[in-house]
């Protein structure tokens, strides 16, 4: 938050090519790399440290590297050849490595991001229509081509078809939520239980037995909340660097949450990713928390303007600025 996020540009380029290395070593069978249910997603870096989920780091180094490369690209990201060809040679690659692991939760919520960051940008609409298409396509043939999103997707059209195998945390965390009722059972006092899953990906059905529809409400509300005010930094922020990493964080951010929720409640297939900020799990939370830091760096130097354009990067420059902290006086009082 106290750093002049600017400084991300200069780290631009080296922060992608890490998350893409930390993304290819996590697939090469080594000790270094973990499999988890058939999933190899997490790299083991010793005894004294914690795993690191590479895909988390990418989310980040995504909506960074893509925030510059677009801002130095401005109005020809509407071009075919020189914008969206060259966008989507950056992003297949990672998204192709995040779906080899397989990870698809995650591959779901990277599309949702560049294409946010794209439509943002200025993208030419046809062009976008045709990137929607080929992504629906892409996802139809991962889908033709596995069993394991195959059994996902008919696990949510009849979880009960088998409550204790394949529909067991479908099952479970709706009779969770059911079990809540309007005010809950109370803290720590729940009837249901989709161990072990009740701490990271299944955390809302949890929230919503123990407080209620009402606490459930409160939840959706601060990422409402959270949503409203970073649309509000993405507008108002001094240049089309910052405008566009306000977007993109706000948009994983949010996704991110519709998507947890949305599998809690029976309307997505299971995917395995976290709620921000509620869920357990290390790399999710520092990562989402390092994005809000640089969500927080762009909103204090909003200024009044309209909507985002890649057409020009305007601004007061990309480094320098000194950022006042908290016991300092504001930089228009100066």
């Amino acid at each position: 938050m106290r750093l002049d996020y600017r400084y991300l540009r200069v780290v631009s380029v080296p922060l992608a090519v890490l998350a893409f290395g930390l993304l290819v070593v996590v697939m090469v069978p080594s000790p270094l790399s973990v499999s988890v249910n058939g999933s190899a997603r997490w790299l083991h870096l010793g005894p004294f440290l914690p795993d690191v989920h590479p895909a988390e780091v990418a989310k980040l180094a995504l909506v960074v590297y893509l925030s510059h490369w677009l801002a130095n690209r401005g109005s020809g990201i509407r071009s075919f050849w020189k914008g969206s060809v060259p966008f989507a040679i950056i992003v297949i690659p990672f998204l192709a490595l995040v779906v080899r692991e397989p990870d698809l939760g995650t591959a779901a919520v990277i599309v949702l991001i560049v294409f946010s960051l794209y439509f943002v940008a200025g993208a030419n609409l046809v062009h976008l229509i045709l990137a929607g298409l080929a992504g629906a396509g892409g996802g139809a043939i991962v889908v033709a081509m596995g069993s394991y999103p195959l059994q996902r997707i008919q696990t949510l059209l009849d979880p009960w078809a088998d409550p204790q195998n394949t529909g067991y945390q479908t099952v479970h965390g709706l009779e969770a939520i059911s079990a809540g009722g309007l005010f809950g059972t109370g803290l720590g006092n729940a009837r249901i239980s989709v161990h072990p899953y009740d701490v990271n990906d299944f955390i809302f059905s949890v929230i919503a037995q123990e407080l209620g529809l009402l606490g459930g409400a409160v939840v959706i509300g601060l990422f409402i909340a959270l949503a409203y005010a970073g649309i509000r930094t993405a507008l108002r922020a001094p240049d089309t660097f910052g405008g566009l990493m306000a977007a993109g964080i706000t948009a994983w951010l949010c996704f991110q949450a519709l998507i947890n929720i949305g599998v809690v409640v029976a309307v997505v297939p299971v995917t395995g990713i976290t709620l921000p900020f509620v869920s357990a799990g290390g790399s999710s939370l520092t990562v989402s928390l390092a994005a809000v830091g640089i969500l927080l760096s762009i909103s204090r130097e909003t200024v009044e303007r309209g909507w985002i354009s890649a057409s020009a990067d305007s601004g007061r420059g990309y480094g320098g600025t000194y950022l006042p902290g908290s016991r300092r006086r504001s930089i228009a009082s100066g």
